[in-house]
């Protein structure tokens, strides 16, 4: 066995256990399914309702795609611009705490109010809530270039572009990929904060219907799916991280700064 796959089987030995003791306390204890359905019938249900789950799964899945790919390419761009820009960042800096202070969940009722119930509102809410990581660890990535090498390049006539490309963006990454991991996990509460609050489709808005109905099992159901697409993205941006930073190099620090 390769040390990849130790690692996996030693990462889901404490989920494996967690999941068995609650199937035996479940049966044990004679709880009700509708209060505490053990994790089999979870797992029975999801099969038989996967023409159910997937539907609203896709829709999920689009509008925290969606949400992410905005919030990635418009963070990333407007932090570029104000790391060059102090006219900009005095002008944009402001608002930017505004907006970070305001509870993104009470945005969600006036994005409905203003565009409508349909998938546009929900991949609104989640570029909101994906934006600002994004932005503010760019923003602070960039400017982390060591000025000693910058006057280095200058000096040997490189131009702007050629400094961005070699020591701003190198420099950025190791505090770049760390905001990219947490607005993707951010992307996905974003979008059920979307659908709990007015959809008729979308996992959140399944999960809602099984609460009302009791339907315990269905909405641990669409809950596993939920925590699975927040697992993937996170998965697979782990793996971009890696592979850029071998290309790119992992700089001195790879650490979250908050706003």
């Amino acid at each position: 066995m390769t040390a990849s796959a130790l690692g996996v089987a030693r990462n889901a030995l404490p989920l494996l256990a967690l999941l068995a003791l609650w199937e035996v306390v479940v049966r044990l204890s004679g709880v009700a399914p509708y209060i505490l359905p053990a994790p089999l019938q979870v797992a029975e249900r999801m099969v038989d309702s996967l023409d159910i789950l997937l539907p609203h799964a896709l829709y999920s899945l689009t509008s925290i795609l969606t949400g992410f790919v905005a919030a990635v390419v418009s963070g990333f761009v407007l932090a570029v611009m104000i790391s060059y820009s102090r006219i900009l960042q005095r002008l944009f800096e402001p608002l930017i705490v505004v907006l970070q202070v305001v509870p993104k969940v009470a945005l969600a009722p006036l994005f409905l109010i203003w565009f409508g119930h349909g998938l546009a509102p929900k991949i609104i809410i989640v570029g909101t809530i994906a934006f600002f990581p994004i932005l503010v660890n760019t923003i602070v990535g960039l400017k982390s270039a060591e000025s000693d090498v910058i006057e280095l390049m200058e000096s040997v006539a490189a131009n702007k572009a050629q400094i961005f490309w070699k020591i701003r963006l190198p420099t950025a990454l190791p505090f770049f990929f760390p905001a990219l991991k947490m607005a993707a996990l951010l992307s996905v509460i974003g979008a059920m904060v979307g659908e709990f609050v007015a959809s008729d489709r979308g996992l959140g808005h399944l999960m809602i219907l099984a609460n009302v109905n009791l339907e315990t099992d269905l909405l641990f159901a669409a809950l596993v799916i939920v925590t699975g697409i927040g697992l993937a993205l996170y998965g697979a941006l782990g793996w971009l991280e890696r592979s850029v930073l071998l290309r790119f190099g992992d700089g001195s620090s790879r650490q979250l700064v908050p706003l």
